[in-house]
């Protein structure tokens, strides 16, 4: 077989699965109608930003602000589940503390 049947056989597979990687990704979050959702859901799943764009039809840089500011809201969701050292030391009972 020569090498430019084998490319072109290649590139047509990988074209073919990246038509099923888009077609798996919509349905995951067909049912999402808030774009943020969306966009955390293929993320989640592994998705890059620029793949991401290309499924929602959105520049990468949309894809990009909106993961930022997730991420920004995570880290403030997780400060606040989480007792600070000091409201550990404030827990503690009279008997353990030094």
């Amino acid at each position: 077989m020569s090498s430019n049947k084998l490319n072109s056989q290649l590139s047509e597979i990988s074209k073919k699965l990246d038509t099923l990687i888009r077609l798996l990704s919509l349905n995951l979050i067909k049912d999402i109608k808030i774009q943020k959702e969306q966009i955390t859901i293929l993320s989640d799943a592994g998705f890059q930003p620029r793949q991401i764009a290309n499924i929602l039809n959105t520049t990468s840089n949309t894809v990009s602000v909106t993961l930022h500011d997730i991420r920004k809201e995570r880290v403030a969701k997780e400060s606040k589940e989480t007792p600070s050292q000091e409201e550990k030391a404030e827990a503690k009972p009279e008997s353990q503390k030094n």
